[in-house]
């Protein structure tokens, strides 16, 4: 028996969801997948084994007590699965009111994982094997072709720009940050008039909501993104790479990542080419976007946080040379 109240909370659901898809739940044994608890998230995962070797995934969510945003998640995760089956571990059942569900088991561990500590050629395998995954779900449910319009991505970084100016919004190092993103800002005119391609969005797919086994690449925790431009998932992930990750001293002058990883990245890929508007513009802006997201003081950032720091600070000196 696993202990800890999160663990037998989701051992509580277990058997109204197993008999919902036919199993005997007195019959499966539960060992402990993943775990996460702190003051915004209480998530759990247990590996169900079961007769004859099979295996399950059990998950239970406690917080945030949502049930109205877990209900959405198991719709996008559904949706996915109906159009790219392949690409998302199979959802046999779910209880929107205990915010658990069951899926299938996979042979596979997160793609933050197997980057951790990679040499560049491996890392760069990786991406290419991310951005096959990516493609696949992107053309599975396609959007249109259209002209990317920078505008808007513009206006909101000079709303925080503002913010930041009369002291709405507090960032470490603003005067840096500020002379960043007006760096941005002056670039505008590179990105208009081109054409990009639309897609219906992960909306939170950073490295750990992909993970990689020898039989594939599967994606995790749908956000149930909008249909918008692609460099807005090709951005979430490939920024955080390359904060987290990618070898600085092999990022050019201007750029966010090392060219074997982005060319990789967009082998594996095949919809737009690394030179997509909405990819180069949206990749700079996201390393923006961490900076301003990150607790302004230093004593407020936890271990993760402070690690994410160093890498957007020394990104950013490789990307707007400020």
């Amino acid at each position: 028996m696993i202990a800890g109240d999160l663990a037998q909370a989701a051992l509580a659901h277990w058997p109204v969801l197993a008999r919902e898809i036919g199993l005997d739940p007195a019959s499966w044994r539960a060992a402990l997948l993943a775990w996460r608890e702190d003051a915004r998230v209480a998530r759990i995962l247990l590996r169900m084994e079961g007769p004859d070797g099979a295996r399950l995934v059990l998950k239970h969510e406690a917080r945030p007590g949502d049930p109205e945003k877990f209900a959405a998640a198991m719709a996008a995760h559904l949706a996915v699965q109906a159009v790219y089956a392949q690409g998302v571990p199979e959802l046999l059942a779910f209880d929107v009111a205990r915010r658990a569900c069951v899926m299938s088991f996979l042979e596979a561990r997160p793609l933050s994982v197997l980057l951790e500590g990679a040499p560049l050629v491996e890392q760069a395998a990786l991406l290419r094997r991310a951005g096959v995954w990516m493609g696949g779900f992107h053309g599975a449910s396609p959007g249109a072709r259209r002209v990317f319009q920078p505008k808007h991505t513009v206006r909101f970084l000079r709303t925080v720009m503002a913010e930041v100016s009369d002291g709405a919004r507090i960032v470490e190092e603003p005067g840096r940050f500020l002379a960043c993103a007006e760096a941005l800002c002056a670039d505008q005119s590179l990105y208009e008039g081109r054409e990009t391609v639309t897609a219906q969005t992960h909306g939170d797919l950073h490295l750990r909501n992909l993970v990689l086994g020898g039989a594939g690449c599967w994606g995790l925790d749908f956000a149930g993104g909008r249909v918008v431009p692609v460099g807005h998932d090709i951005a979430r992930l490939l920024a955080d790479y390359a904060i987290l990750h990618a070898p600085k001293g092999a990022i050019p002058a201007g750029e966010v990542l090392p060219p074997e990883a982005l060319s990789a990245f967009f082998d594996g890929y095949g919809l737009v080419a690394a030179e997509d508007p909405s990819v180069q513009l949206l990749l700079r802006n996201r390393v923006l976007a961490e900076w301003w997201g990150l607790p302004a003081r230093a004593v407020d950032r936890g271990l993760a946080q402070a690690r994410r720091w160093a890498g957007v600070q020394a990104l950013a000196a490789r990307v707007f040379a400020c």
